[in-house]
């Protein structure tokens, strides 16, 4: 147990901290508590969590096969498999994943904001606007949300709340590239590009200033 606990605090910490050292040492602590408890479905899910991130979904799903096992209702593992199915480009069952997840546990904006982004990617547009904007309801705090909820927007053809949700992306987070370059893209396709040329200097003159 104590192993596992160290290796979920390594795990939240290189989540916090996105650095490939604190992963492997999570990923190294989790190994050792599988050696001791095999079929610890807490183990198996943090340990998967790392596989999936590293874009290995094959060896991701069956670790989570085996804790689906222990733990048919954990809303986080559907969540996990779910993208998993996303990340090899099966919607479908990416969607049915999640939104079991999302039965399990109605109030985790995570899950809502999954489902955001399979639907957007997948072209339901719609379905997408309906997820992001419920995630950001549960998370109001979350920059990315509001972008992709402006690429939502944009491609449903409402230009000035996409301009207003991209707004709110820049405000939270200013240096996020790519939302400078979603915007930028959002105001060409619209034909307005001395807008997107102002944002650019205000961009530069923002990065400046970090320095």
């Amino acid at each position: 147990m104590l192993t596992l606990n160290i290796g979920v605090l390594f795990l939240e910490r290189g989540h916090l901290e996105p650095k490939l050292i604190e992963n492997l040492k999570a990923f190294d602590f989790l190994g050792n508590s599988l050696t001791h408890d095999p079929r610890n479905p807490k183990t198996i899910l943090a340990a998967g969590s790392i596989i999936q991130d590293h874009s290995d979904m094959d060896v991701a799903l069956v670790k989570y096969r085996v804790a689906a096992v222990q733990t048919p209702n954990s809303a986080q593992l559907w969540n996990n498999i779910g993208m998993c199915f996303f990340g090899k480009g099966h919607t479908i069952a990416a969607v049915s994943c999640l939104k079991r997840a999302a039965y399990l546990a109605p109030f985790e904006w995570i899950i809502c904001y999954n489902l955001g982004l399979v639907h957007l990617n997948g072209g339901q547009h719609a379905s997408a606007f309906r997820h992001f904007h419920a995630c950001i309801n549960l998370k109001a705090d979350y920059a990315a949300s509001y972008m992709f909820l402006a690429i939502t927007l944009a491609r449903l053809k409402d230009f000035p709340n996409a301009c207003a949700a991209y707004e709110k992306a820049i405000a939270m987070d200013p240096n996020d590239h790519v939302t400078h370059l979603n915007y930028a893209i959002t105001l060409f396709n619209h034909g307005d590009a001395e807008k997107v040329s102002k944002g650019n200097k205000i961009k530069n003159t923002r990065i400046g200033h970090s320095f």
